[in-house]
């Protein structure tokens, strides 16, 4: 499944894009560390901890796009057992607890990346709240990629009881 039309689908590819931008430099340092170790004898000291930011980045974009895309973990054979139309039922639910835990979550970071403004990285000059807030706008991606599929799926849902 690829990105939608219209707004949402141009945040996704935006996201994908940033995404992959960010998996690109965190491969390039990797790659660029071992050759000035191992090649010229002149190790980076920061480039591990960078690569660890870095990675934190590209799973919560990860994140965010396996929701648009359907590649979240769902057990299926669970919901699909039960008669039309309690499995869309059943996927309204989840999306709303879905949608409650991803707002706590925003709520708790937004407060953690606060605390960890005075914090930073022993051999890279920048400060870890950076690391934290990628949960923050992973989060609100989450967030709004759920929200949508929420929409489609109520959409879905009256426009199948409606006709029944």
């Amino acid at each position: 499944m690829g990105p939608k039309a219209g707004p949402a689908g141009t945040l996704e590819r935006v996201v994908e894009s940033a995404g992959g931008a960010v998996l690109a430099a965190a491969t390039l340092i990797t790659i660029l560390q071992v050759f000035f170790r191992y090649v010229l004898r002149i190790p980076f000291i920061w480039s591990e901890e960078f690569t660890r930011f870095l990675f934190i980045w590209i799973v919560w974009f990860g994140a965010a796009l396996g929701i648009p895309r359907g590649k979240h973990m769902v057990i299926e054979f669970i919901r699909d057992r039960f008669p039309r139309p309690w499995p869309l039922r059943i996927k309204i639910a989840t999306d709303l607890l879905a949608l409650f835990f991803l707002g706590v979550v925003g709520v708790k970071e937004k407060t953690l990346v606060h605390k960890m403004s005075s914090e930073f990285y022993v051999n890279f000059p920048l400060s870890v709240k950076y690391a934290y807030l990628a949960s923050v706008v992973g989060g609100l991606l989450m967030f709004f990629f759920l929200a949508r599929e929420l929409r489609s799926t109520l959409r879905l849902l009256t426009r199948k009881e409606k006709k029944a």
